[in-house]
């Protein structure tokens, strides 16, 4: 219903191969070796309950935890995957355990961007050949993709296969 003035399409690093790359929350003491998520006490951050060390470390930058995960990490397309599962929307029922999140986040992942990998016949390394973006689009008011309001948990991603020609579409509107 209105005119679109400007399109931003930021590029998602998309390197990751691996789930192992989630092994550092055991390791750090985030989840138990039963596979149980830490508890905390309940605090919020821009509307979201935080009632676990998990949350934590995905949200807050003075959290003990947070650099578990570098600014590089955070980028990759998978911890976002991950971290928008495990914030989830307004009315989230969360997990006690990390096994569901990281299922969960493994399935969507292959599905959009793991099947199109390539292995490299000089170095042998495998690597993904899709392209991911964060599309925003705003006209004269502001911001009217995904949203018209700004929130975390609010996205769009377009996952783009070059060999196959097909583009996986991701969106959410938190609230």
């Amino acid at each position: 219903g209105s005119k679109v003035t400007k399109i931003e399409a930021t590029v998602v690093p998309c390197t990751q191969i691996s789930m192992s790359f989630f092994d550092r929350l055991y390791t750090e003491g985030l989840v138990r070796e039963t596979g149980h998520i830490v508890k905390c006490y309940d605090e919020y951050y821009d509307d979201i309950l935080i009632s676990d060390e998990l949350r934590k470390v995905l949200l807050l930058e003075d959290s003990d935890h947070y650099n578990i995960f570098s600014q590089s990490d955070r980028k990759e397309f998978l911890f976002c995957l991950f971290k928008h599962l495990c914030i989830g929307g307004v009315l989230c029922q969360f997990e006690d355990l990390l096994g569901p999140y990281l299922e969960t986040t493994k399935a969507l992942y292959k599905d959009l961007v793991r099947q199109v990998v390539r292995k490299n016949h000089e170095t042998k390394e495998i690597s993904i050949t899709s392209t991911v973006f964060r599309v925003s689009a705003y006209d004269e008011a502001g911001l009217r993709y995904p949203s018209g309001s700004s929130h975390e948990q609010t996205f769009s991603y377009l996952a783009v296969d070059p060999w196959q020609r097909h583009v996986h579409a991701l969106y959410h509107c938190y609230g």
